[in-house]
């Protein structure tokens, strides 16, 4: 097994390496926007650099994101497919206790609800590793029912659990989901062809930005330009592929996600209720923000038709390109691709807004939500804490300290990105700047603000639960920028004497109830803001003998398609695979491990490589050892793999 992760850590390198270069890319052409108008602004050097060290520290993060998304739509099969399933399931998942529901729900239900019970907490390296087997086995669910919602052209036999949920998804409209299917990927492609444009605009751009800001840096500005082209031409090309990625992920979301229809659907559905103070107040906060980032859009496009005018070209033959197509049609694809990038951004603002007025239904607003929260928070001080603990005079100092300098720093982020866009012709730089500021105070709010956390939800809450899992927030940390992780790092020491204050009180004579002296590492966490580990749990796993056999045959389908297919020397193993699959297909669902035990001990699936040393278990074979704890079977040792 150690073989086998340190084969895909060293796969992942790559990816990695991309995703820091890509990162980098798309942050250095916000840097150097704020930067260059920071010094047109103020001539004031350490002010610029200032400027660009905010804007790249919180940005980083929200394109970080962004092209985690880009790349896994790009480069994971069936995305578009399985994204589609997961959405059908978000919005058509079934009563389960109904009579003709599909065993199918019933199992993943199951699953979901040991999801939920160990999601967003702090677990032990059992519970880990339990967590991990859950979440694979959703996820091979939810890619098992995307073959299902969209099957292959090819005639295949089913079996009955198979059936079952053919015949229900025939009553839920699957058809029209196979037609949205095809109109996403001609959208998809669609999108496709606007970030290949924004990011070839964006990676010329990027020269004339790049050269501006080199221009006024003293120790770059005495190397002689016709060396220039040797650092700058490499980093204007990682931007313009990063924009290009930052795009794509954007305009996908928005296709997939349906922004802007549930942006007008929302609307018209509060204002069919009635015209109430808060209805005006949405619409109007709509307007206006849609406004901003239009007008954004506007500033930010005129400051680089601004930038590519002042600024004196990288290589000779961008000098001898018609000046139309840098003043004119650079600006237009730019600010075209950003708009949309604002707008996805502003949509997700407006739904905190609306929840933070008076969410219909039962759900509390976010204001009852923070009143309640501090009242908890109140009663579990005087709980938990002793007088001594309550007065940590360091917990004190880290509260009236980093909260300010947290607010002080996204407050410089903002000023940052203001300068973006303040080189509009015809606009004061002052009054541009104001509005970038405005604009992308709501843009990123929803980003750096943390969300107020409802009450726990009943464990057969499968809606809050398949929200929670398949939602477009599903995955996704908000809380982890930059500056934030920098400032806990830096008062690190204060946290120190923070854990021993409340180490040492908690041992003191006026404890009440049942209160108990913390440990030195319970008063670390509480300090540091960390869950603590919850206590063991260990939840059976009730999935039905059908599905686990489904489960196998899934799998052993993935795996002969991905390490057999084509295969001349495997020739007998894929006839034997497809036997072992034809073996499981037709026995009954309690003799599937049984079937796989069996087929581990064939000499006909055990068969090594060319070069493959005897005396090690094969890829196959250690796959086939793996099974039968991957579908919710009995365990097995798992011997280390040769590949095979």
């Amino acid at each position: 097994m150690k073989t086998n992760k340190k084969q895909f850590k060293f796969k992942r390198i790559p990816y990695y390496v991309s995703l820091l270069l890509l990162t980098c890319g798309a942050s250095l052409i916000l840097g150097f926007l704020s930067f260059g108008g920071a010094f047109a602004l103020a001539p004031i050097l350490p002010l610029a650099v200032g400027a660009f060290v905010l804007s790249v520290a919180y940005e980083g993060e929200i394109y970080l994101q962004n092209i985690k998304g880009a790349l896994a739509k790009l480069f994971k099969g069936d995305y578009l497919s399985h994204q589609l399933a997961k959405n059908f399931l978000l919005k058509h998942f079934p009563d389960t206790n109904m009579d003709n529901c599909p065993q199918f729900f019933k199992d993943y239900q199951e699953q979901l609800k040991l999801f939920a019970a160990l999601n967003h907490k702090k677990l032990s390296q059992e519970q880990k590793n339990h967590f991990s087997a859950v979440k694979r086995r959703l996820k091979d669910m939810e890619q098992w029912f995307a073959s299902q919602l969209y099957p292959s052209a090819a005639e295949e036999a089913l079996t009955s659990y198979a059936e079952s949920v053919h015949i229900w998804l025939k009553q839920q409209q699957q058809q029209q989901w196979a037609l949205r299917l095809q109109r996403h990927r001609v959208l998809y492609r669609l999108a496709g062809i606007m970030s290949v444009l924004s990011a070839l605009f964006m990676g010329l751009g990027s020269t004339y930005l790049i050269v501006e800001a080199c221009s006024v840096i003293p120790f770059v500005a005495v190397i002689p330009f016709a060396f220039w082209p040797l650092f700058i031409a490499p980093m204007a090309v990682i931007a313009g592929i990063a924009y290009g990625f930052l795009i794509y992920n954007t305009l996908t979301d928005l296709i997939s996600q349906q922004t802007l229809q549930k942006w007008y659907q929302n609307l018209r559905n509060d204002f069919r209720q009635g015209i109430t103070a808060r209805n005006i107040f949405l619409a109007t906060m709509s307007v206006v923000l849609a406004g901003l980032a239009i007008t954004l859009t506007i500033c930010t496009a005129g400051t680089w038709w601004t930038v590519a005018s002042n600024t004196r070209p990288l290589f000779t033959w961008m000098s001898k390109m018609p000046s139309f197509i840098m003043r004119i049609i650079n600006p237009i694809i730019t600010g075209l691709s950003a708009v949309f990038f604002n707008l996805q951004n502003t949509s997700e603002s407006l739904e905190m807004l609306a929840a933070a007025t008076n969410p219909q239904g039962a759900k509390l607003s976010f204001w009852q939500r923070l009143r309640h929260q501090l009242r908890v928070l109140w009663e579990h001080l005087q709980q938990h804490e002793n007088i001594w603990q309550q007065l940590n005079p360091f917990r004190l100092l880290l509260k009236i300290t980093l909260t300010p300098l947290r607010l002080l720093l996204f407050l410089g982020h903002l000023v940052s990105i203001a300068f973006t866009a303040d080189r509009m012709p015809g606009i004061p730089q002052i009054a541009a700047a104001l509005v970038a500021l405005i604009s992308e105070g709501f843009e990123d709010a929803h980003y750096f603000i943390p969300a107020i956390e409802s009450e726990e939800h009943s464990a057969d809450d499968i809606m809050q639960q398949l929200e929670e899992r398949l939602g477009d927030e599903a995955g996704h940390e908000h809380h982890t920028d930059i500056p934030t992780r920098l400032l806990k790092n830096l008062a690190l020491p204060i946290y120190i004497l923070a854990a021993i204050w409340d180490w040492l009180a908690s041992r003191l004579p006026a404890r009440t109830g049942s209160q108990a002296p913390l440990t030195w590492n319970k008063a670390w966490e509480k300090q540091r803001g960390n869950k603590t580990t919850i206590d063991a749990i260990t939840p059976e796993t009730h999935l039905s003998p059908d599905w686990k056999k489904e489960h196998t045959l899934c799998l052993l389908k993935k795996y002969q398609h991905q390490h057999l297919q084509g295969a001349i020397y495997a020739q007998k193993k894929i006839a034997a695979f497809n036997e072992l699959q034809e073996q499981i297909f037709t026995e009954p669902a309690e003799a599937t491990h049984k079937v796989i035990v069996t087929a581990h001990k064939s000499s006909a699936l055990n068969q090594h490589r060319l070069f493959g040393m005897n005396q090690a278990a094969c890829r196959t074979q250690q796959f086939l050892s793996q099974l039968p704890e991957r579908v919710g079977l009995e365990r097995n040792s798992t011997p280390t793999a040769a590949r095979c």
